[in-house]
């Protein structure tokens, strides 16, 4: 008498019994959606308040200090008087760089 295809992954068990999980093959776990990078440098920025300068996927540039952000914004005081002060959505930045300290005249 022939024997019946084996099904892939091997043969159930004969007990009816669900497989070990050893005999399962191991699942990736997705990658994590943030390491908590972004949030230790800005905070770092805010503290010591170090002028960056942020530039929008428009190319407008903003330059101040960081006063506040969260997940999804980011708030730049201006220092040099060039306007108001900037709620500025993370989506939109291209990039942004610390600026070196300006040095008084």
């Amino acid at each position: 008498m022939e024997q019946p295809p084996q099904p892939p992954g091997g043969s159930p068990p004969q007990d009816g019994a669900p497989r070990e999980a050893a005999d399962r093959p191991q699942r990736r776990s997705p990658p994590p959606d943030a390491t908590g990078d972004e949030a230790a440098y800005l905070a770092k920025l805010r503290e010591q308040r170090t002028p960056v300068a942020v530039e929008l996927l428009d190319g407008s540039v903003f330059r101040g200090v960081i006063e506040y952000y969260d997940r999804d914004m980011i708030k730049v005081n201006r220092t040099d008087g060039g306007g108001p002060n900037a709620f500025v959505r993370k989506k939109h930045v291209r990039m942004m760089w610390e600026e070196p300290p300006s040095t008084p005249i």
